[in-house]
């Protein structure tokens, strides 16, 4: 069993590397394409740019607020781009949470900027790194998460970057980002497993859970079962405390996103380009919707509204409280013309999408068409 995650682990670091080198852009010293996603707060939307910059854009005047290069990079090893100093890549969603907005970056270190003019607050570590940051960091009880590519998760202090406590190594990579319920942390991993970690410490608690294949996704969790996808090619229901699944329900590719879970109903997408509508109690099939592309980053819920968008480019609507009330009944589809493979948010009606061309897509779902678009490139 561990030959064969051991297996899981190094193709899904071969698939992921490959991309990432790919994505390279010669001859510019940029980095690495990142996939990080979208954040609104107060009128504001977040974003990182395929360049290594965080840019804040006033969701009504539609400009730039501030626009920030993020950390460099020196080596020039397999995950360089150049010779030169580069911004960092950036594939962990940004976070915000009172007057900050938090950045964890694939060189290894945490930013603390100001929402008003992106003024640097603090970056942990200061010299240094923690090893490169993929899953997105979460907040919770007055601290920062962060799962690294080292194996370890990170405790900071939200005010002032301090660490807080450092966990043992868990994996040889942790791509996912941490679940916090209560005081206490979840983490899945490429090998397979689950762990709960004290919130308050670090330190592993007794109840941990393995499976023979990895998990590909971060862990969502709802009144005490985690739903989480795995390399084979299953969403489980596990939960917290069992030894064993409460459920699993087979797609034909891996369930890379998280799921939404509202109101007893799951909704997962998968990267077969189905979006499979499953009870949360016992895993049966309610429904089923092929958008005909994978579908690569998270659902999202908006006023009764599910969100999914494929990497084709296109946007889908679905009605959850429309008849049938067993599956998610699709109200429109819109394309946006450019690939999706980062997580997106919304709000009041619009949807905010970094596309793989480095531009911020706004969609307005009523009215079925793009509101407005901005290009994130540093020169345009």
């Amino acid at each position: 069993m561990r030959m064969k995650q051991a297996k899981i682990s190094f193709l899904v670091t071969i698939l992921l590397l490959s991309s990432i080198v790919v994505s390279c852009i010669p001859g510019q010293g940029q980095p690495a394409t990142g996939w990080a996603g979208t954040a609104f707060y107060d009128g504001v939307i977040y974003a990182g740019t395929l360049d290594g910059r965080v840019v804040a854009i006033n969701a009504t005047s539609e400009e730039v607020q501030w626009s920030r290069p993020i950390g460099t990079e020196r080596s020039s090893g397999i995950l360089s781009c150049g010779q030169s100093s580069v911004s960092s890549a950036i594939y962990a969603t940004p976070i915000v949470d009172g007057d900050l907005v938090y950045i964890g970056t694939y060189g290894g270190q945490v930013y603390a900027l100001t929402i008003d003019r992106g003024t640097e607050r603090w970056i942990h570590p200061r010299t240094g790194s923690v090893g490169a940051i993929v899953g997105s960091p979460v907040i919770a009880n007055e601290t920062i998460y962060i799962s690294s590519s080292d194996g370890t998760v990170y405790a900071l202090d939200m005010t002032h970057g301090d660490e807080k406590w450092e966990s043992q190594r868990m994996a040889d990579k942790l791509w996912t980002g941490p679940a916090v319920v209560g005081d206490t942390l979840y983490v899945s991993t490429f090998d397979g497993h689950i762990y709960a970690l004290s919130a308050e410490t670090g330190g592993l608690l007794d109840w941990s859970f393995e499976l023979e294949a990895g998990f590909a996704s971060s862990p969502v969790i709802r009144e005490g079962t985690i739903y989480v996808g795995s390399f084979d090619n299953n969403l489980y229901a596990i939960e917290i405390g069992a030894s064993e699944p409460a459920w699993k329900s087979a797609g034909r590719k891996w369930f890379w996103a998280g799921p939404v879970v509202h109101e007893g109903v799951v909704y997962a997408g998968c990267l077969d380009g189905k979006l499979y509508v499953l009870d949360a109690e016992t895993g049966d099939k309610m429904g089923e919707y092929d958008a005909g592309s994978p579908i690569v980053c998270s659902p999202v819920m908006m006023d009764g509204l599910l969100i999914v968008a494929d990497e084709s480019g296109t946007v889908h609507v679905f009605d959850l409280n429309a008849e049938p009330q067993d599956k998610a009944t699709l109200l429109k589809a819109i394309r946006i013309g450019a690939a999706v493979r980062s997580s997106f948010c919304a709000h009041a009606g619009l949807v905010y999408i970094r596309g793989e061309d480095n531009r911020m897509y706004v969609v307005d779902v009523d009215k079925g068409r793009i509101s407005w678009e901005f290009s994130l490139a540093t020169e345009e």
